[in-house]
C-alpha cells in the first residue's frame, strides 16, 4: 500500500500524513470552508491544536496559503467549522456502522462487546454521567480497546437511530478508525491530545518530520 501523501502545518512547518490534518480550502464569498485532510483542488493544511490554528489566523496564512482574499475569520469561528465537520464526519460513519450492524449500545451491550474481544472501540457521550465515563474507561483499558469521549446522548442516539446513548462500542476495525481519525481532528491543546492518545491507547503513530517537506497546500 503506498504511503499517504506527506503535507507541512501553515504555522508549525511540520509535515504529517495529511489524513493527520484538517483542510482549509476557500468557500463561497471568500469563506473559508473545511474539511478533514481530504478533498481536491487548492487547499492549506493546519493541525488541529489550538495553538496552530491560533497561528495561522493570526499570521494570515491561508490567504497567504491559497493566494486569495479571503473574509476575516476568528479562531474561535474556525474552531467551530471543524467541531461541526467532525460532528457530520461522526454522525455519519456512526449511522453506516448502524446499517452494517457493527454497533451496539447500552452498559450490557457494550459490556458483552468487550467480553466477546469484539469491540475495536468504546464512545462515551461527553455529558455522560462521571460514573459511567468512569466505567466505560476502566472497562476499555482493563482490554485495551481505543476509548474516546464525544457528541452528547442526544447526538449518539440519533445518530444510531434511537434515543439517548450514554455509551456504544464500535465492533469493526474500519469504523473505529475512521472515527478515531475524525475525533482527533477536534482541536485541543497539545498536553491534552498527548494525554488523550495515551488513554487511548493508539499505536503506530509516527513521529512527525520536522522542516522542509511538502507544501502545506496543494
Amino acid at each position: 500500500m503506498a504511503a499517504e501523501p506527506l503535507r507541512s502545518c501553515v504555522a508549525c512547518r511540520i509535515s504529517r500524513p495529511k489524513g493527520e490534518l484538517v483542510r482549509v480550502h476557500p468557500g463561497a464569498g471568500g469563506r473559508l470552508s473545511v474539511d478533514l485532510g481530504g478533498g481536491s483542488g487548492r487547499g492549506a493544511y493546519v493541525c488541529p491544536r489550538y495553538v496552530c490554528l491560533e497561528q495561522a489566523v493570526k499570521r494570515g496564512e491561508f490567504a497567504r496559503c491559497l493566494k486569495t482574499t479571503v473574509a476575516p475569520m476568528t479562531v474561535e469561528t474556525l474552531e467551530g467549522l471543524i467541531r461541526e465537520r467532525v460532528s457530520r464526519k461522526v454522525t455519519a460513519l456512526l449511522g453506516l456502522a448502524r446499517r452494517a450492524r457493527k454497533v451496539v449500545s447500552g452498559a450490557e451491550a457494550v459490556d458483552g462487546a468487550v467480553k466477546r474481544h469484539t469491540a475495536r472501540l468504546i464512545l462515551s457521550a461527553a455529558d455522560a454521567s462521571a460514573n459511567s465515563v468512569a466505567k466505560s474507561r476502566s472497562l476499555a483499558a482493563q482490554v485495551g480497546v481505543a476509548w474516546m469521549q464525544a457528541m452528547g446522548k442526544e447526538e449518539l442516539g440519533a445518530a444510531l437511530g434511537g434515543g439517548p446513548r450514554a455509551c456504544i462500542a464500535v465492533m469493526d476495525t474500519h469504523f473505529a478508525g475512521a472515527l478515531i481519525s475524525a475525533l482527533d481532528k477536534i482541536p485541543v491543546v497539545v498536553e491534552a491530545k498527548e494525554a488523550a492518545r495515551s488513554d487511548r491507547r493508539v499505536k503506530g503513530d509516527a513521529e512527525p518530520r520536522k522542516g522542509g517537506g511538502d507544501p502545506p497546500w496543494e
